[in-house]
């Protein structure tokens, strides 16, 4: 008889209906969120064997310390390249003095509102630095200041690089508009 259910017609139904919901789940879920490929800065602390991952949104974050001899704020500008080099594009200061570069060979130097700027043109493939409580050491990423004792002890040898990750990231009304 051709309107009687069996028991695997009934299984089938049940079953195109949940692959129907899954799709249109999925479909809901992907329409506000995208998997995207963002850079990260890993602070990676040997002594601790610790690991810490910060996505940079836009590739750009500044380490910053008090010169040891100076004793002024020193800020280092870099941006992680496509593949994943960290660039020294600038560094500023506020005197000159031993261990601070001042001519033209370590890059462009200008002297701008009493603030010294070296622009220049470094790839790295980490920074490792010896964190310690005296010279202030900083990485700031996204406008946030993260101190660097946060990740590691004083005197803990700290390195820096940079990786990719991937995240799924939820984008706007406007994002979505301008696909």
């Amino acid at each position: 008889m051709g309107g009687n259910l069996q028991c695997s017609d009934f299984m089938r139904l049940k079953l195109e209906i949940f692959i129907f919901l899954i799709i249109f789940f999925m479909a809901v879920f992907f329409s506000n969120y995208r998997i995207v490929n963002e850079k990260a800065v890993v602070l990676e602390n040997t002594r601790q064997k610790t690991v810490t991952v910060i996505y940079v949104p836009n590739r750009r974050f500044v380490l910053s310390f008090i010169h040891s001899v100076q004793k002024t704020p020193v800020h280092e500008y870099f941006v992680i390249s496509g593949d994943n080099k960290l660039v020294l594009d600038k560094t500023t200061y506020h005197s000159l003095g031993v261990g601070l570069p001042f001519s033209e060979e370590n890059g462009k130097f200008i002297s701008k509102n009493g603030e010294f700027v070296l622009n220049m043109h470094r790839e790295f493939e980490s920074i490792p630095i010896r964190v310690s409580p005296i010279p202030k050491h900083s990485i700031t990423i996204g406008g946030k200041e993260y101190p660097l004792l946060d990740f590691a002890d004083p005197e803990d040898l700290l390195t820096i690089r940079a990786k990719d990750r991937l995240t799924i990231k939820n984008i706007s009304r406007k994002e979505r508009e301008n696909e």
